[in-house]
């Protein structure tokens, strides 16, 4: 008796008569008396002896086990196997379509957690132990003990509390050398899903042997090749393991083989490894270091970290904040530098905003643009100022966020002189005084202290302001356009912003969508930085691009928005050096990454949901030959008995080895 035994009784209606003799022979078991090893499997039979042995009860009620305390190596290795191969497990659950089952991952340990269940299990997102010395006999053991998948009825577990599931399927995975190193499950309840279960665990089990793994080891390599080619210091990290190129390593001393996480934690805290897009400077033994750190989630699931080493440059000159400037100079601040034609994009979101902008230019009611950063908000404002009536007067501009909390009061409304330590001889003119007649824009204004939003309330509300150390009360007219990539209304509930001060300023709100929400706008804006960039760069051919350069870009999740795909395309220009042709080597490393992920999640979804749903034939008639090599292998080569067991003749059998002569086990 074995697991294609078992399959062939449920097959033909016998499960019910089967599943009771089952019962009995555990019974039988436990009370010492010799068990029917034609009933019961041999490789269950030696588990239930091992379960026993362990002291395992046999009617111990389910419950967690947690993963022992010894074990955190192997609850390290799991953890990351979960991330690493997150692809191909949402993939996986995404073509299961049984009514009530769990999908769980182990480890050759026994170390397994539950990645989906629609079955309301009281074990959701745990991690615990389920070995033969915990819980006695699982399919996912049975399949990692025997090095092949397992089917296992409810009375085959050891254990009468794992009865409540009727039947789990599982197969074996293995790494890049053949080794295995865990196993999936399928646990449901419909014991007349059986057959489609086993096939459908033992075929994924296959994709990843002979196709996901292989194509990740690749993916892998191609990293750690373009890290190693790139001029700055780089260490790239992800599932806790770090590559890094000779570059990273002279800046920071290390010789090969130091252990590089342990120097790195003497340099960086832990809240600086897990920061994003975050920068400091290190000194290092006289040598100032400029560290930059990024993470990003790559289109697989999984965390990628980036930290880039570089040596500080010195600062030949530096402008100070509250520098002298005239009132002329001051009211001849640089004016609104973009259109409306400006704003390339023809995305319905897009469109929107624009038209909203252009109705509203021909007032001055006050304007709150949201958006994330990098949308375009500043660009946006300057639209509605070079629009409005007030295009000859000045745009004053001003990211608030920018500014020293304790300076922002001087900049918005100026100062008189001796007001403060460090005024200027005869005071300074402030931003609002500067844009009467034409157009203040506050960036990020949900960074403006609460003090200062009462203060600007006030100008709002009266059409005046008062300097710093003044008592005067001066008329302004100005247009308020405010821009934020926070909710302020959640803001003002936490106390952070004035709600009356929300109400002032949003008379219109202007919603930029963010660059992954339009799509079919990316092509278009390369194609005009790549002009803007040509030109600035003095580059006079015509520049092409690949498709996988453009298929990249369209696909990146962007979470700089526009301002980062510009970023990106000055980038890959620069890379290209003489050729006249944009190809994805030239793109960052993140961005290739990103892409490299979504092909690979691409081909193995595109295995798996096709190849299961016969969509497209080959792929069907592959795995269908991979089975039959299985089954073979099962019955050492014996044709007549693989055909009994797959229910099929020996002719089909003859015939798939012909067309997979790849796949063929016996010659």
């Amino acid at each position: 008796m074995d697991t294609y035994d078992i399959l062939e009784i449920i097959k033909q209606g016998s499960e019910k008569a089967y599943l009771q003799k089952c019962r009995e022979q555990r019974e039988l078991f436990l009370e010492g008396k010799p068990v029917d090893l034609q009933i019961v499997p041999k490789a269950v039979y030696d588990s239930w002896v091992r379960s026993k042995n362990n002291g395992v009860d046999p009617y111990e009620k389910i419950r967690h086990h947690p993963v022992d305390k010894g074990k955190s190596k192997e609850f390290a290795y799991l953890k990351e196997c979960l991330e690493r191969f997150a692809i191909f497990f949402n993939s996986a659950i995404e073509i299961i379509d049984y009514q009530g089952y769990i999908f769980s991952f182990s480890i050759k340990e026994g170390i397994t957690k539950q990645i989906y269940d629609n079955v309301k299990s009281p074990f959701t997102n745990c991690i615990g132990e389920c070995t033969e010395r915990t819980v006695g006999t699982t399919a996912a053991g049975l399949a990692i003990a025997q090095n092949k998948p397992q089917l296992l009825v409810s009375p085959l577990f050891y254990q009468f509390s794992l009865n409540i599931r009727k039947v789990s399927a599982a197969a074996p995975l293995h790494n890049c050398k053949g080794e295995i190193f865990g196993a999936i499950t399928i646990i449901f309840e419909d014991i007349k899903d059986s057959q489609e279960a086993f096939w459908l665990a033992t075929y994924l089990a296959q994709v990843f042997d002979r196709l996901y793994m292989p194509l990740y080891q690749q993916h892998d390599k191609e990293i750690k090749a373009i890290v190693d080619k790139l001029p700055q210091g780089i260490a790239y990290v992800k599932n806790n393991n770090i590559h890094y190129n000779e570059k990273f390593l002279n800046l920071l001393k290390l010789s090969k083989g130091e252990d590089v996480f342990k120097k790195c934690s003497k340099l960086f805290s832990r809240r600086e490894w897990e920061a994003i897009f975050a920068c400091k400077e290190i000194n290092l033994d006289g040598k100032q270091l400029q560290v930059s750190f990024e993470e990003f989630k790559d289109i697989d699931y999984g965390r990628s970290r980036l930290i880039t080493l570089a040596e500080k440059q010195p600062i030949s000159q530096q402008t100070p904040l509250l520098q002298a400037q005239s009132p002329q100079q001051q009211k001849s601040q640089i004016k609104g530098l973009y259109t409306f034609a400006d704003i390339v994009g023809n995305s319905p979101l897009l469109v929107e905003a624009k038209t909203i902008g252009m109705n509203v230019a021909a007032t001055s009611v006050p304007v709150l643009i949201f958006g994330e950063n990098g949308t375009g908000k500043e660009m946006f404002a300057q639209a509605i100022h070079e629009a409005s009536p007030r295009r000859d007067k000045p745009f004053i501009a001003i990211n608030c966020g920018a500014i020293p909390a304790e300076l922002v009061e001087s900049e918005l409304f100026g100062y008189e002189e001796g007001s403060f330590t460090g005024a200027l001889k005869g005071g300074k003119m402030g931003k609002i005084e500067a844009a009467s007649g034409g157009t203040l824009f506050l960036d990020e204004i949900e960074s403006m202290p609460l003090k200062d939003q009462i203060k600007l309330l006030r100008v709002l509300s009266t059409g005046k302001i008062q300097r710093v150390g003044s008592t005067k009360e001066t008329p302004v007219d100005i247009r308020l356009i405010s821009a934020t990539k926070k909710d302020l209304l959640e803001e003002s509930d936490k106390g952070l912003f004035r709600e009356d001060l929300y109400f002032r300023i949003s008379t219109f709100i202007i919603e930029l969508p963010a660059l992954r929400q339009r799509k079919e706008d990316i092509l278009l804006l390369t194609k005009e930085f790549i002009r803007k960039l040509t030109g600035k760069y003095g580059i006079t051919q015509p520049i092409e691009m690949e498709e996988e350069f453009v298929e990249a870009l369209e696909n990146y999740s962007w979470r700089g928005n526009v301002r980062e795909l510009e970023h990106a395309i000055e980038h890959a220009i620069i890379m290209m050096g003489s050729d006249s042709t944009l190809k994805l080597s030239y793109l960052s490393k993140g961005i290739q990454t990103a892409y490299h992920n979504y092909k690979l999640k691409g081909l193995v979804e595109d295995v798996l949901t096709k190849g299961l749903k016969k969509q497209e034939q080959g792929l069907l008639d592959k795995a269908e030959a991979m089975i039959i090599d299985y089954v073979l292998k099962s019955v050492g080569g014996n044709v007549t008995a693989a055909a009994e067991k797959l229910g099929v003749t020996r002719k089909t059998i003859y015939n798939k080895l012909q067309e997979h002569p790849d796949l063929r086990i016996v010659k």
